[in-house]
């Protein structure tokens, strides 16, 4: 990742665009995308974009995008340009979070002796009320966020070490047991309500 971004950054800026929404444009039926941004974005536009190639969220949704393909999600199928670039927004700004949030409960299960963290039901919600994907396409996309957790471990638990303020993750690991108190997947299901989504969101 270190070495890419070394290379990114020298990049002219239609290279730069290039390698930074590549993946995006693959998942889109629009072939005139690229185009489209290296003549839009302003110098300014890309330099505030340099400066996020530095943050880890960037490198994961991007591995998400590439995944898509890899794993022939095909949501142009199914789905417009529009609603798969609201999809990918919404992404961009959940998913590093729930990579954390995952990494913090598996962790603390492996902690406790006889406990096992089922974390199905958290992300078939994530995938179907989150992003809103259809269920078509959910088991591929569960499996995508799971490698992308495995991939990215190491460096998840270290984020989670230096944290400050790691309380609101014990607190959601208690909210989320004493919830579940061993039910069945589908007895937690019916507990479920449309406050609990919002909240969720």
């Amino acid at each position: 990742m270190g070495q890419e971004i070394s290379s990114m950054v020298t990049l002219s800026n239609d290279q730069f665009i290039s390698s930074v929404y590549q993946d995006v444009a693959n998942n889109l039926e629009h072939k005139e995308f690229l185009k489209t941004l290296k003549k839009e974005l302003t110098e300014q536009d890309v330099y505030h974009i340099k400066e996020n190639i530095y943050n880890l969220d960037f490198w994961i949704s991007k591995k998400f995008y590439r995944s898509l393909i890899e794993n022939t999600v095909i949501l142009k199928k199914e789905y417009s340009d529009l609603a798969i670039l609201g999809i990918f927004s919404t992404l961009r700004e959940t998913l590093f979070g729930l990579l954390i949030y995952l990494t913090f409960l598996r962790d603390e299960a492996n902690a406790v002796k006889n406990i096992k963290i089922d974390t199905e039901l958290l992300l078939h919600l994530y995938v179907q009320d989150i992003l809103n994907v259809d269920e078509y396409y959910l088991h591929k996309i569960i499996n995508i966020i799971n490698d992308l957790q495995a991939d990215f471990n190491e460096i998840l638990k270290y984020r989670i070490e230096i944290d400050d303020n790691k309380d609101y993750l014990k607190i959601g690991y208690n909210n989320r047991a004493s919830f579940v108190n061993n039910k069945s997947l589908a007895e937690t299901k019916k507990k479920i309500i449309s406050e609990d989504i919002i909240r969720f969101k």
